[in-house]
């Protein structure tokens, strides 16, 4: 998947302003089913480089052009979280809505890194909240909790009650995180209800990686 981020710095700027536009729209935030809490966060960003971009313009000086560039560094770490883990595969999000914010479905363009290689195994623990679980992709190579060469970050799903999955693609509920540890929060009316995990590596276009075995947990 080629990458969606553009090149030159005032077609990002452009973008930008589009996800400001759309993000700051709460109809679309809630069709979409986004996280009002990243939404913010990802926004903050955003804004935080435009704003650090029309100081640069007006000021050109050496410290407002490093500021101007640390901002857009975060801005870009920042949307491309927020594709991977509220757009990309966003059942709620249709084709034309996904490409409005620059991100491509589909991609035939070849990449020199494909899918991460590593499969990793989920490891559940319990915390000291009991309705809380760590969840964790463990390094296959390692194993321990760092990420193998390659992969940008960790797609987790699970599943609340039912019957345990097969494999780790048929859980319904995903997140993407950069990191290899995720909480999940549960409530006291699921006490006692098994909850069934798997996690697989991601690139930093998105690539998916093979899907762990399913892990259980129990809430409580």
């Amino acid at each position: 998947m080629a990458d969606w981020i553009p090149d030159r710095e005032q077609d990002l700027m452009d973008l930008c302003h589009t996800w400001v536009r759309v993000l700051s729209d709460p109809v679309q935030v809630g069709a979409y089913g986004w996280d009002q809490a990243e939404v913010t966060a990802v926004l903050g960003v955003i804004n935080a480089f435009l704003t650090a971009r029309s100081a640069y313009e007006a000021d050109n000086t050496t410290t407002k052009r490093l500021v101007k560039d640390e901002a857009k560094g975060e801005t870009i770490d920042g949307m491309r979280d927020f594709a991977n883990s509220s757009i990309r595969f966003n059942k709620h999000m249709d084709d034309p809505a996904k490409k409005a914010l620059g991100v491509h479905t589909r991609d035939s363009t070849p990449t020199f890194h494909g899918p991460p290689e590593d499969q990793p195994a989920t490891e559940v623990e319990n915390t000291f909240n009991h309705y809380e679980h760590r969840v964790r992709a463990m390094n296959p190579r390692r194993g321990d909790h760092s990420k193998p060469p390659g992969v940008h970050g960790v797609r987790y799903a699970w599943q609340l009650g039912g019957e345990k999955p097969a494999q780790g693609e048929d859980l319904p509920k995903t997140k993407f995180s950069r990191k290899t540890t995720l909480m999940v929060r549960h409530t006291e009316a699921d006490k006692g209800k098994p909850v069934y995990y798997a996690a697989c590596y991601e690139n930093s276009k998105g690539d998916q990686g093979k899907w762990s075995p399913v892990a259980e947990g129990i809430i409580g």
